[in-house]
């Protein structure tokens, strides 16, 4: 009975990294909504999908430990079965309806952005086609809906059509119409594409570029993972960074340490010994530096920062994360889970920032968002409506292990530097760190427990695409369509 959604759920995370098998992507939804639309018991069918599909994608979490992986796939697979709920019951009232139907996507992307516990954009489905030949001619088309549609429109769009073929397959008697209806699909999608670029002003408002030279430093850990405690480990992770950083010749604008690489016993913004480590740094190299670390703010509490220090060695401003990882960097309902062992690797709650920062290298803004954040579409995009001009993510990743999931990231990563236009340094202390240019093509990286430094130059860029300027646009104008047709067609007046 439920056959399909379990081949589906196995189809899906074999389309993530480390697997890359992106095609496998569309015969994966295929068959997860065919199973929806023949009523296959969907809460459970959804359930099985997402347990399956994202407890292998998020396989990293198990070096945190089971007691996190399992809860996490267990809720994955509860969103999924609501959802599937929600998408059966509509197709029922709808009569197979593919607006209506569309619409429930559209929701279901968008909600899953924030809810819960601030939202969970890992896994979005458009992301895999990064990992496909972007560079063919097949694939011209990728980029473009990026620009005008970002991730989560991406994600509609390619959702789209195994969601129609499913729909012909099913009712058969109906072919004739939806295929009548993905052809409205399609012209709307090339009329919202046609407006934002030649009504608009997006290709009128290019502006001259300029080109940074950054160097990202890998230092690693002795003993990544959370559960993988040694002595002093950030003492040495510090002390890694501080050597490799010794070891440079010089020529850089922006020297960028990950998330974690200082903090507690090393935090340049309290400890004069660290300040003056990196002090000499900057004057020497005569580079501007970006910093990741965390404090303790008194006994309950933290900070996850970015420290910015210029080429004098002054710490000049700091980005503070706003967005805390959820069981990680705080416990939701900690005074009735406290009775959990595991917990206890939690000790303190983040303190959350209150907006994004834009700090000055020479002439050029610059941004940057920490770990978590990084897969979230909505802080980038806030970065560059604050002028930025070039995206820095701060990560640790130490909890990934071997898995796929740092090349997950880099995905994700990729489909923000093309959503806004602006190139992105990715930078972890354990691996992989990344350039990645304003196209979304990685132009180098590092690998995984790999110590040492990784630099480029990069354009940054100043325009601003549609994505940048309207966000996920096309998921309400479908919600609103879909609303309309499902209001006049199969809502009856009562009496």
């Amino acid at each position: 009975m439920f056959m399909n959604a379990t081949i589906a759920g196995l189809l899906y995370f074999l389309s993530f990294p480390p697997y890359d098998f992106w095609y496998l992507i569309f015969p994966a939804l295929y068959l997860f909504y065919y199973s929806l639309i023949s009523k296959e018991k969907p809460f459970l069918s959804g359930f099985i999908f997402g347990c399956l599909a994202y407890g292998v994608i998020l396989l990293g979490i198990q070096s945190i430990g089971l007691e996190a992986w399992i809860p996490l796939t267990v809720l994955m697979g509860l969103i999924y079965g609501i959802f599937a709920k929600l998408f059966s019951y509509l197709n029922t009232k709808s009569e197979n309806n593919f607006f209506v139907l569309l619409a429930a996507l559209a929701i279901f992307d968008l909600l899953r952005s924030y809810f819960p516990f601030g939202g969970f954009p890992w896994g979005f489905s458009s992301t895999v086609l990064l990992s496909g030949p972007i560079d063919s001619l097949l694939f011209f088309e990728v980029p473009l809906y990026f620009k005008n549609f970002g991730p989560t429109g991406s994600s509609l769009l390619l959702q789209s059509l195994p969601l129609i073929i499913a729909l012909g397959v099913f009712s058969k008697n109906k072919q004739k119409i939806y295929l009548k209806n993905y052809i409205i699909f399609s012209l709307i999608i090339f009329t919202i594409i046609i407006l934002n670029f030649v009504v608009g002003d997006y290709q009128n408002a290019q502006t001259e570029t300029s080109e940074l030279d950054i160097v990202i430093v890998q230092g690693n850990s002795p003993c990544p993972g959370a559960k993988n405690r040694c002595n002093n480990e950030r003492q040495k992770i510090y002390d890694s960074h501080l050597l490799q950083t010794q070891s440079l010749n010089g020529g850089f604008d922006l020297v960028v340490w990950p998330e974690s690489s200082t903090g507690f016993n090393n935090d340049p913004g309290i400890h004069t010994r660290v300040q003056n480590d990196i002090s000499i740094e900057a004057l020497r190299l005569d580079s501007y530096f970006l910093i990741g670390g965390d404090r303790p703010v008194q006994k309950k509490y933290f900070e996850n920062y970015g420290i910015f220090i210029n080429k004098n060695g002054e710490v000049v401003d700091q980005y503070l994360k706003q967005h805390p990882v959820p069981f990680g960097e705080y416990i939701p309902f900690r005074k009735y889970l406290d009775w959990i062992p595991s917990l206890s690797l939690v000790p303190r709650d983040m303190i959350k920032g209150d907006g994004q920062k834009i700090f000055m290298v020479n002439d050029t803004k610059i941004s940057a968002v920490i770990s978590f954040e990084g897969s979230f579409q909505r802080y980038i995009r806030n970065s560059v409506l604050e002028g930025a001009e070039l995206i820095v993510i701060l990560t640790n990743q130490a909890s990934y292990g071997e898995s796929g999931m740092s090349d997950q990231f880099i995905l994700m990563s990729m489909a923000n530097a093309i959503s806004n236009e602006r190139p992105v340094v990715h930078a972890a202390i354990t691996g992989k760190s990344a350039f990645i240019d304003h196209n979304g093509k990685v132009i180098s990286k590092t690998q995984l427990f790999e110590t040492g430094t990784l630099s480029e130059t990069l354009e940054t860029r100043q325009n601003e695409t549609p994505y940048s300027k309207y966000g996920n646009y096309l998921n309400y104008i479908f919600i609103i369509s879909g609303a309309i047709v499902f209001s006049k067609k199969f809502i009856r007046p009562v009496g």
